[in-house]
């Protein structure tokens, strides 16, 4: 049978929202994980048509949101952020156009509201089968990780942020988090909204996600070695999910992979990782990375087609010519030709690109010399030629970083 395409509800073509069956609406146990819920959903081929008997009352987006959450209703923000941290200690740590981040203890939690009226940053709030389809997105990555499943999977990575848990709130936004958000904005101007103006009926959903460390934009590489260890991080995990999960991520630009010094006592400082059965350790040079928001990406989750129709958002495609990421945006219209739908893996490979040249700029400030500068010139020219991620992972760029795991001698170069 065909897997359905489920598009955005922010897609012209979209019509209905999907409907998924085989979880009670009542809370589960507190041994059910967000793994073992999601793999009880059944996305129905024909959705228009698709709904749960509960009550003789179909199922709304909302109710299939909280089965997801393991919710019978929604949480308070305090209920949940008191689970990770004492409220007063939250910290703000960054924000964008549908949400903030918040430290929590060791976890970063994300918080989008949705369903609601209000503009939020002059922008029309989520709807929840937009937010159902990200935690499902997140969720198949979820699965990827070495940790999840079966020991024996043909895929799995740990490069992309670990989420640790989803919840649905209601209310307003809590002191706590005002107190948090204020203090970001008196030290670093906020571009945000001020929350205080959500009211009591406003819903949010929380994403409970790893503290991944610090996004590359900020993050001060300090040697060629971390350069390579960065991309080849990126490329295994990219190669990885396209072969898993046929996923593009769309939107890779610097903000949206993280960067942190490794604290384990490994001192040999790799990643290990499977890519269609062949188990391998790439070289770290002590740096991890993860690739973090997945709202533009496209994925096949096994039962469904999640993709955003990015055709709808003209102004995405009109950045300043010349600028990396606007260009990057462009490129991906020209390989997909609006079929936003489809499955592209050479948008992965500009993104890749789009990479490298975010590495030589930064590699300015430290003066690492020419022969190296001409690796990385040669590597983008490279990458040009390549049609997914895999195809990039074999390059000679990558062979002294990637060690096959029977031996651990390096891979064969092209």
């Amino acid at each position: 049978m065909e897997t359905p395409i489920i598009p955005s509800v922010r897609s012209n073509s979209s019509t209905s929202s999907s409907r998924y069956t085989g979880i009670s609406l009542e809370s589960t146990t507190k041994e059910t994980n967000i793994v073992t819920s999601f793999g009880k959903l059944n996305i129905k081929e024909e959705p228009e048509e698709a709904s749960i008997p509960f009550s003789g009352e179909a199922v709304t987006a909302f109710e299939q949101l909280l089965m997801v959450c393991r919710q019978s209703k929604p949480a308070t923000l305090a209920e949940v952020f008191s689970v990770y941290c004492k409220l007063g200690s939250i910290e703000k740590l960054g924000e964008g156009t549908y949400g903030e981040a918040y430290r929590a203890g060791r976890t970063v939690c994300k918080v989008v509201p949705f369903d609601g009226d209000l503009l939020v940053n002059g922008e029309t709030q989520k709807r929840s089968e937009e937010i159902l389809e990200e935690v499902l997105l997140s969720l198949t990555l979820n699965n990827l990780r070495s940790n999840r499943g079966s020991d024996d999977k043909e895929d799995f990575c740990n490069g992309f942020i670990e989420t640790k848990d989803f919840r649905v709130c209601q209310g307003p936004y809590d002191p706590s988090l005002i107190s948090a958000w204020e203090d970001y904005d008196t030290k670093r101007g906020s571009e945000n909204d001020h929350p205080k103006d959500f009211t009591s009926e406003q819903c949010y959903i929380v994403f409970v996600l790893a503290d991944g460390g610090t996004d590359l934009e900020s993050y001060a590489l300090v040697d060629y070695d971390e350069i390579r260890s960065l991309l080849v991080q990126v490329t295994a995990s990219l190669a990885v999910a396209e072969s898993a999960c046929e996923f593009e991520h769309r939107d890779l630009h610097w903000g949206n992979i993280l960067l942190a010094q490794d604290e384990s006592s490994d001192i040999n400082h790799t990643v290990s990782f499977a890519l269609q059965g062949k188990r391998m350790h790439a070289r770290t040079f002590g740096l991890n990375v993860s690739i973090i928001d997945f709202t533009l990406s496209r994925i096949n989750t096994g039962s469904a087609i999640l993709f955003l129709d990015l055709s709808a958002d003209p102004a995405l495609f009109q950045g300043k010519k010349g600028d990396k990421q606007a260009e990057t945006y462009r490129k991906m219209k020209q390989i997909t030709q609006e079929h936003w739908e489809g499955s592209f893996p050479k948008t992965n490979v500009v993104w890749l690109i789009y990479l490298v040249d975010m590495v030589l700029h930064k590699m300015k400030s430290l003066v690492l010399g020419a022969k190296m500068d001409r690796e990385l010139r040669s590597f983008k020219k490279r990458l040009a030629s390549y049609e997914s991620a895999g195809d990039c992972l074999a390059d000679p760029f990558f062979s002294d970083l990637l060690l096959v795991d029977a031996h651990l001698s390096p891979m064969p170069q092209l």
